[in-house]
């Protein structure tokens, strides 16, 4: 009797064992959510479309305003204790009128952000993930008025900003397949480049330009899903901001609703 106890002891001892080591190994294995593991990785495309409108003084103080398309290339990547991110995004429209006077709008950006975790914030019994960084971004404006000219008399405007600013990602895991984004970027110094006239003046083509004389800023707010592993959608809704005061004001904004397609790597 007392050997057949033993033996069953012993047997459930075993048991006991193989159990914990499997759970011990399945709880060891799983990895929990973070930062790097929910941060977009990969290569993405994107295209929006969204109203536009811009009040270039240079030309004239009314206000154009029409549908400009949106297109985007992104890379980005996490190293070990800061993400990576190269942005490459285009603009253009013959359609962007006042009354009926319409003018080609061409825009440009190159901007690149590096983000360090920042802090995870309990909120309806999931984390809100914050990262913050600085950013550099290259940013072109073209506007040519389609009007009737004669030899080099006709108008055109074009701006550029080289800046150094913040950049501001939050990520909420929604579920299995879904979550929610959002980023802000700000240009804090630039230096600006602009059109002037010169037979009014010797004013310089190119200044340094603080927040207050010259900035840009774009806010995005969106929801991705995923769809294989390697595979994500992400639709969002961004607000674009420009605002140069230093010279003849230039003032545009747009909303746009893009469509992300990424792959993941």
């Amino acid at each position: 009797m007392v050997s057949n106890i033993k033996r069953s002891t012993t047997k459930k001892s075993l048991l006991s064992g193989v159990l914990i080591l499997i759970f011990s190994g399945y709880s060891l294995g799983q990895k929990p959510l973070s930062c790097q593991s929910l941060f977009p990785r990969g290569i993405s495309l994107e295209y929006g479309l969204g109203r536009y409108s811009v009040r270039d003084e240079y030309i004239s103080k009314e206000k154009y305003e029409g549908n400009l398309p949106f297109l985007g290339v992104n890379w980005s990547r996490f190293h070990e204790k800061y993400a990576y991110s190269l942005t490459l995004e285009y603009r253009n429209s013959s359609k962007i009128k006042n009354y009926n006077v319409s003018a080609d709008i061409y825009q440009f950006s190159l901007g690149q952000e590096f983000l360090y975790p920042l802090a995870k914030i309990p909120l309806f019994k999931k984390n809100l993930y914050l990262s913050l960084g600085p950013s550099t971004d290259l940013f072109f404006y073209y506007n040519k008025q389609n009007i009737a000219y004669e030899g080099s008399d006709y108008s055109f405007s074009f701006a550029a900003l080289f800046s150094l600013g913040v950049h501001s990602e939050a990520i909420y895991p929604i579920g299995k397949h879904f979550q929610a984004e959002g980023f802000f970027r700000l240009g804090v110094l630039s230096l600006g480049l602009r059109t002037v006239d010169m037979e009014k003046g010797e004013e310089s083509l190119v200044k340094l330009l603080t927040l207050f004389s010259g900035t840009n800023t774009s806010i995005r707010l969106g929801i991705r899903y995923l769809i294989f592993d390697h595979l994500s959608l992400r639709l969002a809704y961004k607000l674009e901001m420009t605002r140069i005061k230093a010279w003849e004001p230039l003032l545009s904004a747009s909303d746009n609703l893009i469509l992300t397609l990424l792959l993941h790597f």
